[in-house]
């Protein structure tokens, strides 16, 4: 059991354990695909709580440990003040979280799916240079791969839909591309995601 607090300064009890083990816990899987998890109301001003609280999360069929940090604590990842346990990666936030999950229930690979965002991000700020423009994978819609564009100026969230071929080609290539710049940056380390890029590139200038 874990306290967290509402904006109204009441206190919660969570009932989450410090580790979870997604081959153990269907629901648990399930909801984190969903985006449901750990969801909860506040008993006195109602309001909908969605904490992030640090987690151990395994799945060991599907090659999973990691160390789930909150949203906040990204900049102290990126500057290599918080650190995972040996042999485990760093996951920042829930978000990334759930789209982990939802990439291993559809037998993806992260790392290829990876590689397919970071292409898609380059074409959305092609289009929308100005904006902060997150891409996430959402799932599958019939025989294609569903993304999400968040971001947009009109503040709306674009769906992109590929064919499984897309993401097959870029598989293949996996242990190649994976050495290429900007590849061998974005999988070097505990953290391994396209968005670390931002960060790096804003450091360097």
């Amino acid at each position: 059991m874990r306290t967290i607090t509402c904006r109204c300064d009441a206190e919660i009890d969570v009932d989450l354990a410090e580790s979870v083990d997604l081959d153990a816990d269907a629901a648990v899987r399930a909801a984190m695909a969903d985006g449901s998890f750990l969801t909860t109301a506040c008993p006195r001003c109602g309001a909908s709580l969605r904490p992030e609280l640090e987690l151990r999360v395994g799945m060991r069929s599907a090659g999973l440990d990691a160390l789930v940090v909150p949203e906040l604590e990204r900049l102290s990842v990126y500057r290599g003040k918080k650190t995972a346990p040996k042999g485990a990666e760093i996951i920042i936030g829930y978000a990334e979280l759930f789209e982990r999950v939802r990439m291993l229930r559809d037998g993806m690979d992260p790392s290829a799916t990876e590689i397919v965002k970071y292409v898609l991000l380059g074409k959305a700020e092609e289009s929308e240079p100005d904006s902060d423009i997150g891409v996430r994978y959402h799932g599958f819609d019939g025989d294609r791969l569903e993304f999400h564009v968040l971001g947009l100026k009109s503040g709306q969230t674009g769906v992109v839909r590929l064919p499984r071929e897309t993401y097959d080609r870029v598989k293949k290539d996996l242990g190649a591309a994976m050495k290429r710049p900007p590849f061998d940056t974005v999988f070097s380390g505990p953290y391994r995601s396209i968005k670390k890029l931002g960060f790096l590139e804003a450091a360097s200038g």
